[in-house]
């Protein structure tokens, strides 16, 4: 029985938007893609899949002053912010601050090999650290099945966590207070999570509540989760 406050975006009803360079997956309202079940989640307002064919190069222009935070999947990726060029590859998240209108340009380095990524873009109207102060490391092959804390910073307004777990494994996550919203996107695998069924690249909102709980219904079940 479900008792708590959600809302589920099935992968199925994402905006794609797709070009010789670029296959992008977009969970929220994402430039020409518009639905009116897929709003932003309070400050959160990007949460894209993306897929670069290798050695091409894509670019993304802010349209709010935000916190763009890179997490690759498979591959690695460059990132130019003006004349400050970034590498983030698998087990690294990159956390840039943007202001309305800056551009970057963000290519795949693997000439042969398509890089997939996410994309998670969160408003403010903080310009505190440099692109250099946040770059996070993290190692899922040392820490299966549980989540581990891959962003927690003072000064930045979120926290990103992630897991892979085996099947039937599971795991509480408590939020810092119930004011907090708790929101995650299933990378691989199948899980039960608060009572909902998530399917690969399915997304969940949940807020007024204080835990989480997690259960892998298959092997290597992956899931990212973003509170803030």
């Amino acid at each position: 029985m479900i008792s708590t406050s959600g809302k589920v975006f099935s992968a199925d009803q994402r905006g794609l938007t797709e070009t010789s360079v670029l296959k992008r997956f977009s969970t929220f309202n994402f430039e020409k893609f518009n639905s009116e079940h897929t709003f932003p989640f309070g400050n959160l307002f990007i949460c894209n899949d993306e897929f670069i064919v290798g050695g091409k190069l894509a670019f993304f222009l802010s349209t709010e002053d935000s916190y763009q935070l890179f997490f690759p999947i498979t591959g690695g990726l460059n990132i130019v912010q003006g004349n400050k060029e970034c590498a983030v590859d698998t087990g690294q998240a990159q956390v840039l601050n943007l202001g309305k209108g800056e551009v970057l340009e963000i290519s795949n380095r693997n000439l042969t090999e398509t890089t997939n990524y996410l994309q998670i873009g969160i408003r403010t109207d903080m310009f505190l650290l440099r692109a250099s102060e946040m770059l996070f490391n993290f190692d899922f092959d040392a820490n299966q099945n549980k989540l581990i804390e891959i962003i927690s910073h003072p000064k930045l307004p979120f926290k990103v966590s992630a897991g892979i777990f085996a099947e039937r494994n599971q795991e509480i996550y408590r939020l810092q207070s119930k004011e907090r919203n708790f929101f995650c996107f299933v990378i691989a695998g199948t899980l039960e999570i608060e009572g909902r069924l998530m399917h690969e690249r399915d997304a969940l909102a949940l807020w007024d509540l204080e835990e989480v709980k997690l259960e892998a219904l298959s092997n290597n079940a992956s899931v990212l989760i973003l509170e803030f």
